[in-house]
Protein backbone atom coordinates (compact mmCIF):
# COMPACT_ATOMS: atom_id res chain seq x y z
CA UNK A 1 0.00 0.00 0.00
CA UNK A 2 1.44 3.58 -1.22
CA UNK A 3 1.74 6.66 1.61
CA UNK A 4 -1.20 7.51 -0.92
CA UNK A 5 -2.93 5.24 -0.43
CA UNK A 6 -2.78 5.41 3.84
CA UNK A 7 -4.14 8.89 3.31
CA UNK A 8 -7.47 8.05 1.38
CA UNK A 9 -10.40 7.24 3.33
CA UNK A 10 -11.17 3.32 4.40
CA UNK A 11 -11.99 1.34 1.38
CA UNK A 12 -10.50 3.68 -1.05
CA UNK A 13 -7.90 3.08 -3.39
CA UNK A 14 -5.66 5.17 -5.77
CA UNK A 15 -5.41 1.81 -8.35
CA UNK A 16 -7.52 -0.54 -8.67
CA UNK A 17 -5.98 -4.49 -8.84
CA UNK A 18 -9.16 -5.44 -10.92
CA UNK A 19 -8.63 -6.25 -14.26
CA UNK A 20 -10.17 -3.21 -15.96
CA UNK A 21 -13.90 -4.45 -17.49
CA UNK A 22 -15.01 -4.61 -20.96
CA UNK A 23 -16.36 -1.13 -20.28
CA UNK A 24 -13.73 1.01 -19.25
CA UNK A 25 -11.56 0.49 -22.69
CA UNK A 26 -12.67 0.63 -26.39
CA UNK A 27 -12.15 -2.34 -28.35
CA UNK A 28 -9.50 -3.00 -30.32
CA UNK A 29 -11.35 -3.07 -33.61
CA UNK A 30 -12.41 0.34 -33.06
CA UNK A 31 -10.91 2.68 -35.84
CA UNK A 32 -11.74 5.88 -34.12
CA UNK A 33 -9.59 4.65 -30.99
CA UNK A 34 -6.83 3.74 -33.30
CA UNK A 35 -6.54 6.67 -35.32
CA UNK A 36 -6.67 8.83 -31.70
CA UNK A 37 -3.62 6.95 -31.02
CA UNK A 38 -1.56 7.54 -33.55
CA UNK A 39 -2.55 11.12 -33.90
CA UNK A 40 -0.95 11.08 -29.80
CA UNK A 41 2.42 9.21 -31.12
CA UNK A 42 2.95 11.54 -33.91
CA UNK A 43 2.32 8.49 -36.47
CA UNK A 44 -1.14 9.25 -37.88
CA UNK A 45 -1.96 11.77 -40.97
CA UNK A 46 -2.43 15.06 -39.64
CA UNK A 47 -6.05 16.84 -40.03
CA UNK A 48 -6.09 19.67 -42.64
CA UNK A 49 -8.06 22.02 -43.90
CA UNK A 50 -8.40 24.31 -46.98
CA UNK A 51 -9.32 28.01 -45.41
CA UNK A 52 -9.22 30.88 -47.87
CA UNK A 53 -6.33 33.32 -47.64
CA UNK A 54 -8.68 36.38 -47.10
CA UNK A 55 -10.88 34.89 -44.44
CA UNK A 56 -7.49 33.38 -42.78
CA UNK A 57 -5.40 36.63 -42.97
CA UNK A 58 -9.04 38.82 -41.16
CA UNK A 59 -9.46 36.26 -38.36
CA UNK A 60 -5.45 36.12 -37.54
CA UNK A 61 -5.87 39.79 -37.33
CA UNK A 62 -8.90 40.15 -35.43
CA UNK A 63 -7.13 37.63 -33.14
CA UNK A 64 -3.73 39.23 -32.91
CA UNK A 65 -5.46 42.85 -32.08
CA UNK A 66 -7.78 40.92 -29.40
CA UNK A 67 -4.35 39.79 -28.20
CA UNK A 68 -5.99 36.15 -28.04
CA UNK A 69 -4.13 33.40 -26.20
CA UNK A 70 -4.98 30.57 -28.82
CA UNK A 71 -2.84 32.72 -31.49
CA UNK A 72 0.54 31.74 -29.09
CA UNK A 73 -0.18 27.82 -28.91
CA UNK A 74 -0.18 27.95 -33.02
CA UNK A 75 2.82 29.83 -33.60
CA UNK A 76 5.01 27.42 -34.23
CA UNK A 77 2.72 25.55 -36.85
CA UNK A 78 3.40 25.56 -39.95
CA UNK A 79 1.00 26.79 -43.10
CA UNK A 80 1.39 25.34 -46.72
CA UNK A 81 1.23 28.02 -49.20
CA UNK A 82 1.00 28.34 -52.67
CA UNK A 83 4.80 29.35 -53.85
CA UNK A 84 3.86 32.11 -55.64
CA UNK A 85 1.77 33.25 -52.57
CA UNK A 86 5.28 32.89 -51.04
CA UNK A 87 7.26 34.75 -53.66
CA UNK A 88 4.83 37.62 -53.13
CA UNK A 89 5.19 37.54 -49.39
CA UNK A 90 8.69 37.92 -49.28
CA UNK A 91 8.91 41.12 -51.78
CA UNK A 92 5.99 42.21 -49.47
CA UNK A 93 8.16 41.75 -46.76
CA UNK A 94 11.48 43.22 -48.31
CA UNK A 95 9.62 46.17 -49.47
CA UNK A 96 8.40 46.86 -45.61
CA UNK A 97 12.35 46.68 -44.26
CA UNK A 98 13.54 48.93 -46.38
CA UNK A 99 13.33 52.84 -45.70
CA UNK A 100 10.44 54.62 -47.69
CA UNK A 101 12.37 56.75 -49.72
CA UNK A 102 14.50 53.66 -50.81
CA UNK A 103 11.61 51.81 -51.76
CA UNK A 104 10.27 54.18 -54.33
CA UNK A 105 13.56 54.60 -55.76
CA UNK A 106 13.45 50.77 -56.35
CA UNK A 107 9.82 50.73 -57.04
CA UNK A 108 11.07 53.63 -59.82
CA UNK A 109 13.79 51.98 -61.35
CA UNK A 110 11.87 48.62 -61.96
CA UNK A 111 8.63 50.53 -63.53
CA UNK A 112 11.05 52.41 -65.77
CA UNK A 113 13.53 49.35 -66.59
Amino acid sequence: MSNFDQRLQAGWRVWSEDEPSEYDRPPRSDPRWLRELDQIAGTGPQKTSSVPIKLLARLLLSAQRCNSAWLDDFADDVAVIDADLHEVLLAFEKLQQEPKGQAEQNLNRRVAA
